[in-house]
């Protein structure tokens, strides 16, 4: 099948093409998780945000509308998710546990004390740098990720975090320099490489 554009597949979904969908499914899961999971730090939110996106463009699929591209629309949809789970987020996890003298199973909050880019990435250049990047301030974040992960133009990010151009250039702008700041050692190891 020849590739069709994002906007084509979300009008034919719209239509009630559910064959659309699988290809949009397909097409974005990877970049969306992603997107999540270096906003979030935690696979299992990632995974939760991944969900609400798709559940959003299924029971949504008339919110989109053809004025932006559907690439900025999906990824404001994953921001707003990603925001709004790091708001509601707590400092635990959830283990359950089955009662000695029932079939009922209990549930225990358990601190959780882990960095999340331990569990992410093994490489400990990576690792520095997804913590270097979880301590930007979040719109600097937000702007870096879309950048640099996603290769989102500054138009594109500009539409996604609602704000002006100028903005979007000095968060990433920012960012970058705290980056540099902040890593010198893997900046002078891969000069000498």
């Amino acid at each position: 099948m020849e590739h069709r554009q994002d906007e084509e597949l979300i009008a034919d979904y719209q239509t009630g093409n559910e064959e659309a969908l699988k290809m949009l499914f397909e097409r974005y899961k990877k970049p969306i998780f992603n997107f999540a999971l270096r906003m979030l730090g935690n696979r299992a939110d990632a995974e939760d945000v991944t969900s609400e996106v798709f559940i959003t463009l299924v029971t949504k699929k008339d919110a989109y509308k053809p004025t932006a591209k559907f690439s900025t629309w999906i990824f404001t949809v994953t921001r707003n998710a990603s925001i709004s789970k790091l708001r509601k987020r707590k400092k635990s996890f959830t283990m359950w546990f089955q009662k000695e003298d029932s079939k009922d199973y209990e549930q225990w909050e358990v601190p959780d004390n882990r960095l999340p880019s331990d569990n992410i990435v093994k490489n400990e250049t990576k690792s520095q740098l997804s913590r270097a990047i979880s301590n930007l301030p979040p719109e600097q974040r937000e702007a870096i990720i879309l950048r640099e992960y996603h290769q989102m133009s500054y138009d594109q990010i500009k539409e996604i975090m609602n704000c002006s151009l100028d903005k979007v250039k000095i968060l990433i702008y920012r960012a970058r320099e705290q980056l540099r700041n902040e890593l010198p050692s893997i900046i002078s190891e891969e000069d000498n490489a």
